[in-house]
């Protein structure tokens, strides 16, 4: 699926709330797409984006629930220009991340992970339920079998990032 397949699929899951039906595999092809299309709403601050060659890093820290479909929805695409790398990481590896996917499996370190990345300019997202509102950036859970998005642009703010505007009217913003 190209970008204009990606970035329409996405506008159908917005329109509808933000909320998709999910089954097993959708689900996490749909929170694939929704990794990527969130680090196209994010501005880092320059010294996190100098080097013009230097690919955007997704770091999946925890169990891997997406298989390889995080890497075949990325395949290929860009984020301000720069290539996509997808791998796992450590904790002690995802402050060099530009984005860290926080899997389900984190639940129980959740809070020492957000701690550790006090000071680093790395998008979070989880899958974690009520992640936003446990001090993550970017939440991907599925509720009913919808999944929604939630931000926590307060939560960017502390590490120098910020949402685009466009992004923060189509998800749910943590209180």
């Amino acid at each position: 699926m190209r970008i204009f397949g990606k970035l329409s699929f996405l506008f159908i899951a917005f329109s509808l709330g933000g909320r998709l039906c999910a089954e097993p595999l959708l689900e996490y092809q749909v929170k694939a797409v929704c990794v990527l299309n969130a680090a196209r709403f994010v501005i880092w601050p320059t010294p996190a984006l100098a080097n013009a060659d230097s690919p955007v890093v997704i770091g999946v820290l925890g169990d891997n629930p997406f298989g390889s479909l995080l890497q075949d929805v990325v395949k290929g695409e860009t984020v301000q220009k720069h290539p996509i790398v997808v791998r796992r990481v450590s904790l002690e590896e995802a402050s060099s991340v530009h984005i860290l996917f926080i899997s389900s499996s984190e639940r129980a370190r959740l809070d020492g992970i957000l701690r550790a990345l006090d000071n680093a300019s790395v998008l979070t997202i989880s899958e974690i339920d009520r992640y936003t509102d446990s001090g993550g950036m970017v939440g991907l859970t599925l509720i009913r079998g919808k999944i929604r998005l939630e931000t926590n642009p307060a939560a960017a703010r502390r590490v120098n990032l910020k949402f685009d505007p466009q992004f923060l009217l189509m998800t749910r913003s943590a209180r």
